[in-house]
């Protein structure tokens, strides 16, 4: 049961240009990359679309199943979906551009695509747990795009380089806002906070495969970040921020 007091929903300012200014006029850098190399980034690049684009398939959920909490969380939610979309866009403006295909039918295959939230649901039922998961989720992905980084420089294009560390600065913004209004809402439930990282842990890496959720898709053989490392370096460090 939430005790907590309802919060006025203050929508904070976008704290990053919006990928429309980023990659205005984007055409991809002419390549030298191979065959292999050229399917890796296809994939790379339509992951990070659907990594970004299902943020609304979770807001959607939460906002229809759980109206008891959903608007003490309004003023962290609306930011991170605005930011979440305006990715979804960036990436797939760059997708098309990569692979030729009509930026329509790019964001087609992203929509069509089915979610099932029954794998989330003991996480999501549960205000303090989801904004945990969601602190985890995003400082993984901002351990991700860290670590593209060099990887978007060698394409030796302004554009590229600007939008992954721009991406990373809105994802690490996510994190300390969940963080925070974690700790506003709850601060008597901050020594749960390993208890719920190691359920989500679980769950995260047990279940077999992504289904749409934006959260916990990490449980892949070519993920950037080993599990090892999510266990050792990311969760504690969500901990520690948590109790700052």
């Amino acid at each position: 049961m939430i005790t907590t007091k309802i919060i006025k929903c203050e929508i904070k300012q976008r704290s990053t240009p919006d990928a429309g200014v980023v990659l205005a006029n984007f055409r991809f850098p002419d390549t030298k990359l191979n065959d292999i190399e050229r399917a890796e980034w296809k994939e790379v690049f339509f992951d990070s679309i659907i990594t970004e684009y299902d943020a609304r398939r979770l807001y959607w959920h939460l906002q229809i199943k759980y109206p008891s909490y959903f608007p003490l969380l309004a003023k962290v939610l609306i930011p991170w979906l605005r930011d979440e979309i305006d990715h979804a866009y960036g990436f797939a403006l760059i997708y098309s551009s990569f692979t030729g295909i009509p930026f329509d039918q790019v964001i087609l295959e992203a929509e069509i695509r089915r979610s099932d939230f029954s794998v989330i649901n003991p996480i999501t039922d549960d205000a303090f747990k989801l904004l945990i998961m969601l602190a985890y989720d995003e400082i993984i992905t901002t351990h991700v795009y860290h670590r593209s980084i060099p990887k978007y420089d060698k394409f030796e294009s302004m554009e590229l380089s600007n939008w992954i560390r721009k991406t990373k600065k809105d994802e690490i913004s996510h994190f300390f806002s969940f963080i925070e209004i974690a700790k506003e809402l709850f601060p008597e439930r901050i020594n749960e906070t390993s208890s719920i990282l190691e359920e989500i842990f679980s769950i995260d890496f047990d279940k077999p495969n992504y289904t749409g959720t934006f959260v916990l898709d990490h449980n892949t053989s070519d993920f950037p970040i080993l599990k090892q490392e999510i266990r050792d370096l990311i969760i504690p460090t969500i901990i520690k921020k948590i109790h700052a």
